[in-house]
C-alpha cells in the first residue's frame, strides 16, 4: 500500500484492516416487500396528514404532531445515537426511560438495532459490512438499505460489534423485548 499524503498512517491502517476483513463481492439484491409497503405507507400517510393540516385539522392536533416529531428526533439523536451508540454521556434511569420512549415514537425499530447498525457503520464504513454503504449510492445509504435484505458480510461480521454495554442495560433490553 503506497502512502497517501492526505491520510494519516492510522487512517491508512484502518482502511487496510477493513478491506482485508470484508469481502467486496457484490450480491443479488433481495427486496423485502413488507418494508417497502410499510415505508411507502408512512410517506403516503405523512402526505395525507400534511394535506389535512391545511384543510381540516385543529391547531392543537398540529401542535401535538410537532411535539411528537420533536420528541422522536430527540430520542434518536440524544438516545440511540449519542448516549447508546457513542456513549458520549451518561444518563440516569429516568432520562434513559424517557429517551427510550421517544425513540419508540420515531418508529426506527429498537435502540438495540439502531446501536448495532450504527456501530457497524463506523467500524466497517463504506464496505459491504456497512448497513448503509455510501458506495452503493445516495438512495441506498439513506433509505434503500431499509428495503432490502442485509448483505451477508454484515450478517457475518455483526457479532464482532461490541454490545456488552447494551446487553447489560435493562432499559434497552426491555425495549428489545
Amino acid at each position: 500500500m503506497t502512502p497517501n499524503p492526505n491520510k494519516s498512517s492510522l487512517e491508512e491502517f484502518h482502511l487496510q484492516v477493513k478491506t482485508s476483513v470484508v469481502s467486496e463481492k457484490p450480491e443479488k439484491v433481495e427486496i423485502v416487500y413488507v418494508n417497502v409497503f410499510i415505508y411507502a405507507a408512512y410517506h403516503l400517510f405523512a402526505i395525507y396528514g400534511l394535506y389535512l393540516s391545511f384543510t381540516s385539522v385543529k391547531s392543537l392536533t398540529i401542535i401535538l404532531g410537532v411535539i411528537l416529531w420533536t420528541l422522536s428526533i430527540l430520542g434518536t439523536t440524544m438516545g440511540s445515537h449519542r448516549l447508546w451508540s457513542h456513549r458520549a454521556y451518561r444518563a440516569k434511569l429516568p432520562l434513559q426511560i424517557l429517551l427510550m420512549i421517544c425513540t419508540s415514537i420515531a418508529c426506527q425499530l429498537t435502540s438495540y438495532n439502531w446501536v448495532r447498525d450504527h456501530r457497524m457503520h463506523h467500524k466497517y464504513s463504506d464496505t459491504n459490512a456497512d448497513p448503509h454503504n455510501a458506495k452503493r449510492g445516495f438512495f441506498f445509504s439513506h433509505m434503500g438499505w431499509l428495503l432490502i435484505k442485509k448483505h451477508s458480510e454484515m450478517k457475518r461480521l455483526g457479532n464482532t460489534i461490541y454490545m456488552d454495554d447494551v446487553h447489560s442495560n435493562p432499559v434497552l433490553m426491555f425495549q428489545k423485548k
